[in-house]
């Protein structure tokens, strides 16, 4: 999924700045492709003096992964800003809510408006009158939605800033497992039937709170008729503290090993079935990680999102119209980051940040809904899929 750069189409008569879109891994933007700036922070629905910017060598620029903004034009756009003098006002056009108001230091004209691919970033495009010229300027804003408060850039150019990303397309660093548990669990998922249980043992041996053992030996349990004792051992998973263990038990809600006793009430409580989940991992995989949306002739496409716990995904979308049949698949990685999910494309086995698109949960009555965005030309929301 490659995407074009945008080009801003500024009058002719028009000297100034031009926005080149908001940091993928971080809080900032770029104004110029070499003018790395901080948003202003909205407070109370309002923003305060002027964005903070230094140049930036190509190295930082490329770490920062900025990527295209999405312009806020059409029936689509979330946002929209008007000016009264040198009073800026940004609203979300739906609600009719006005999200931040700033005041420039002269008169200005708004030129365009765009978002950050969570819309958790605004960014005004805006001609104001500078020495008898007509110049356009960038400002942005931070609104802070689910993101934690970035600190100034301090030196842009130094590799070693703190504030300078690593690589977004890099899941972060792995704790390393001790050589005897990785070894352990091999033998484990290896071992037959009979001499399943005394392998995960083993593992538990090492790691008394190995998340995937305990839920192997729940399922090797179900197998031996043992149903009070598997529940009593999901009921333990349910009370670790490990990172992992929510997988498991989302695991078990769907597992064939466990079929018989889904409706036990026990059971239910025990992999929280009946509760909503609070987690992102939990509101995207509750439910098995199926996810739909009903298509509807030549308006809107008919899409099935399939996530797996191995964090791949694979995406069907299917458009009809007067005869026409288009059915596209598409498959990748994902990973969270915060309650965002992010899905990475690769091209031609590599992945850039360029091809990486978001989703993000929105309520939809009592249940959430995932919004995802795909580029300029595939947007959609799904709702879970019930099994």
């Amino acid at each position: 999924m490659r995407r074009a750069a945008l080009l801003l189409l500024i009058p002719s008569l028009a000297w100034g700045d031009t926005f080149g879109g908001f940091s993928g891994v971080d809080r900032f933007y770029v104004v110029n492709q070499d003018k790395v700036c901080t948003p202003i922070k909205v407070e109370g629905g309002a923003a305060a003096g002027a964005a903070n910017c230094e140049k930036a060598a190509a190295d930082v620029i490329a770490r920062l992964s900025f990527k295209e903004p999405l312009l806020q034009s059409g029936p689509k756009a979330t946002f929209a800003a008007t000016a009264s003098g040198n009073t800026l006002t940004v609203t979300r056009k739906q609600a009719g809510t006005t999200v931040v108001t700033w005041n420039a230091p002269d008169k200005i004209k708004v030129v365009d408006v765009f978002a950050s691919q969570y819309e958790d970033r605004i960014a005004v495009t805006y001609t104001t009158r500078r020495a008898g010229k007509e110049v356009t300027d960038v400002i942005a804003f931070d609104l802070g939605q689910g993101a934690s408060t970035t600190k100034p850039i301090t030196n842009p150019t130094n590799p070693t800033n703190p504030t300078n990303p690593t690589n977004p397309t890099t899941n972060p660093t792995k704790p390393v497992e001790d050589p005897k548990l990785t070894k352990a669990l091999e033998t484990a998922r290896k071992a037959p039937k009979n001499k399943a249980v005394a392998a995960w043992k083993a593992v538990l041996a090492i790691d008394a709170a190995n998340s995937e053992a305990t839920f192997r030996i729940a399922a090797s349990q179900m197998a031996a008729k043992q149903t009070a004792d598997a529940i009593a051992t999901l009921t333990t998973l349910a009370a670790s503290s490990k990172a992992d263990a929510i997988e498991w038990l989302i695991e078990a809600r769907f597992d064939p090993a466990f079929a018989s006793v889904r409706a036990d009430a026990k059971f239910r409580t025990a992999v929280g079935l009946d509760k909503k989940g609070t987690s992102a991992y939990e509101r995207l995989m509750g439910f098995g990680g199926q996810w739909e949306q009903t298509g509807t002739p030549c308006d809107k496409p008919e899409i099935r999102f399939n996530v797996n716990r191995d964090r791949t995904f694979k995406l069907r979308v299917k458009t009809a119209c007067q005869g026409s049949v288009f059915d596209t698949p598409f498959k990748g990685m994902w990973r969270m980051d915060g309650n965002h999910i992010v899905l990475a494309l690769p091209n031609k086995g590599k992945v850039t940040a360029a091809d990486e698109a978001g989703c993000e949960f929105q309520p939809q009555g009592d249940e959430d809904a995932l919004r995802c965005q795909i580029g300029r030309d595939i947007e959609f929301t799904v709702l879970p899929t019930r099994r």
